[in-house]
């Protein structure tokens, strides 16, 4: 019955509920913007920018240009009714990777959102295969711009290419990175107990560059579960 039931889950949006699991998995189809998929994800931030979805992709709306603290209004969904532990990883989308502008793909665990709010961790890495690339772990402790870098590993091994799959997980207070199942970065962290799993990106661009690059990178689908669940 779980076999089944995992199976035609990938072939649309799907959500399962028990007393102690959850699971969910997309693929992205249609158009949303922002992403909703049923109103089973949201943005709740309102100084942050929104995903939304388009030709199976679910890409950023930044403007890549912002300064300041306005730099970081990632744009980021995530999803509700999960508990604490938690793992989610997503397939990359990089039509045209590049050092023009930075592009992150990132996993949110234990995210909340609320008006000038938004706390969790972000677990990243930048869309670019070289000595530029980097797996980050952040926490992000509410109002925009107010954050703390948990871990921060840097080189060849640490980027992403179109295709790779990046994933996290949060088990008390213990986080780690994946990307093809090969771990990149491990950090502990008890700040948070609670919140769901989620999706971000962010792009910003030397001098105005690559004003369009939002739809260039993204996700090409995404499953998150309560750890435990099979």
């Amino acid at each position: 019955m779980h076999r089944f039931l995992l199976i035609m889950l990938f072939a649309a949006p799907g959500l399962r509920l028990s007393a102690f699991a959850q699971f969910y998995t997309t693929r992205f189809q249609g158009t949303e913007n922002p992403l909703s998929e049923n109103g089973r994800w949201r943005n709740g931030g309102v100084d942050w920018t929104e995903i939304w979805t388009t030709n199976g992709i679910a890409c950023g709306t930044q403007t890549g240009t912002n300064t300041g603290i306005y730099k970081f209004d990632d744009s980021y969904a995530h999803l509700s009714g999960f508990p604490p532990d938690q793992e989610a990883w997503g397939e990359a989308h990089i039509a045209k990777p590049g050092s023009s502008c930075i592009q992150e793909l990132e996993i949110l665990l234990r995210w909340t959102s609320s008006a000038h709010r938004t706390t969790g961790y972000e677990c990243f890495a930048r869309c670019v295969s070289s000595e530029s690339s980097y797996v980050q772990v952040v926490r992000w402790e509410g109002p925009l711009g107010k954050f703390t870098y948990l871990a921060d590993l840097r080189g060849t091994n640490y980027g992403l290419k179109d295709g790779d799959i990046l994933k996290a997980s949060i088990v008390g207070s213990n986080i780690t990175v994946y990307i093809n199942g090969v771990q990149k970065a491990h950090v502990a962290d008890d700040t948070y107990n609670q919140g769901n799993p989620g999706i971000g990106e962010f792009l910003a661009c030397e001098r105005g560059q690559n004003r369009g690059a939002n739809a260039e990178f993204g996700f090409s689908s995404f499953t998150a579960r309560a750890i435990g669940e099979r």
